[in-house]
């Protein structure tokens, strides 16, 4: 049996190294005086021990038998991720808890009898160095594509092909706007993307598809020590690990894998004698067939041969862009189908549980693996 003040040492260490302890009583929802006192070792109920397990994104399973200290749950994992001097500690602690679900998914779908279809797809690769870091992106993206959507029409709907994939998309609030996503995967776990609404990706369907590509490259090609993708996106030049290898391959993996350059070639040849001889116009019908923002379809169509470089550089520079219409690729909400609404359930997910992880939890607790209780814990945790 552990003990009780080894177990309660592991909490306010975790609680310093994730720089919480002046959160701790907020995010568990025990008062500054209760803290205080457990911290000065009077004991803790269950109840107490789970709320403040949960205020630090750890299953509080792992934390009483100490296997919380494992390196896949280590905070310092989630503070290299950010590529930032002081990352935020509310923004540690979201990656965490991101992984924490990856964990209870996959929990979760293995008593439902499934899995996670993409870890057969997962090859880690580094940058090869033989090609260039784009042209590497362009044909991992492709070859991805063959194999995980091979058809050759627009992929209407990409986070429905994730979730298909075992790859649950969450949109939350990250506190610098200059993050675009994250990809949180691990042995064992479901993989999980974590999108920014503070970032524009989250509000230009364009953008949103680029950036759902963009992680995909790094969930089937990249991880760290120990198997281990921990992956954050910045979208602003000049900061976090822009100027990466791995980002500039994954920038390159997002429009070959969304719009593969035969499929645009066979698309372009359909197209009247018109619409070839106007460039803009060219490339906003080719950004509205394939989901793409205007940006991105410039520096595709260049990639594709369509346009030359100099002529690409112009249009990217227009201050003005031109008006395009993505209405077959809108963003939409992601909350659970109202057909599976339980009324002893929330309305509403929490922000990362919107999606397919609460159509998981739902199904599991329909088909008895998990209680009531249990599928509420879940759902509300934030």
């Amino acid at each position: 049996m552990a003990d009780p003040n080894t177990v309660m040492q592991r909490i306010f260490q975790r609680a310093e190294e994730m720089e919480l302890e002046q959160d701790l009583a907020r995010l568990s929802g025990l008062s500054d005086t209760r803290v205080a006192e457990i911290r000065h070792g009077e004991s803790v109920s269950t109840t107490e021990f789970e709320m403040i397990c949960k205020a630090l994104a750890v299953d509080p399973g792992a934390m009483y038998t100490g296997s919380a200290s494992n390196p896949s749950r280590s905070p310092a994992r989630f503070r290299a991720a950010t590529a930032h001097d002081s990352p935020s500690s509310a923004d540690v602690r979201l990656l965490a808890l991101a992984a924490e679900q990856g964990r209870i998914l996959s929990d979760l779908i293995g008593l439902l009898g499934k899995e996670v279809k993409l870890r057969q797809h997962r090859q880690i690769m580094g940058i090869q160095g033989t090609l260039g870091v784009w042209r590497e992106g362009y044909e991992l993206g492709e070859s991805a594509r063959a194999v995980l959507a091979p058809n050759g029409r627009p992929l209407w709907d990409l986070p429905r092909l994730l979730g298909e994939l075992g790859i649950h998309v969450a949109r939350v609030r990250l506190s610098s706007g200059d993050i675009d996503a994250a990809s949180i995967w691990e042995a064992d776990a479901v993989p999980v993307v974590l999108i920014n609404s503070t970032s524009h990706v989250s509000k230009h369907p364009g953008a949103f598809r680029a950036s759902l590509a963009h992680e995909l490259c790094h969930l089937l090609h990249d991880a760290g020590e120990r198997n281990l993708t921990t992956q954050v996106s910045w979208g602003a030049e000049g900061t976090g690990n822009y100027h990466d290898d791995l980002e500039k391959r994954a920038r390159a993996f997002a429009p070959a894998f969304l719009a593969p350059r035969d499929h645009v070639t066979a698309w372009l040849a359909s197209q009247n004698k018109r619409l070839k001889n106007n460039s803009t116009e060219l490339l906003v019908a080719l950004a509205e067939a394939w989901g793409l923002s205007f940006e991105g379809a410039v520096w595709h169509a260049k990639n594709c041969g369509i346009i030359d470089p100099v002529e690409a550089d112009s249009l990217a520079g227009m201050s003005a862009k031109p008006k395009m219409s993505l209405v077959n690729f809108q963003i939409h909400e992601d909350f659970y189908p109202p057909a599976m609404v339980h009324p002893e359930l929330p309305e509403k997910a929490a922000p990362l549980w919107q999606g397919w992880a609460s159509v998981i939890v739902i199904k599991a607790m329909e088909e008895g693996c998990i209680s009531v209780g249990r599928a509420r814990e879940l759902l509300t945790w934030s």
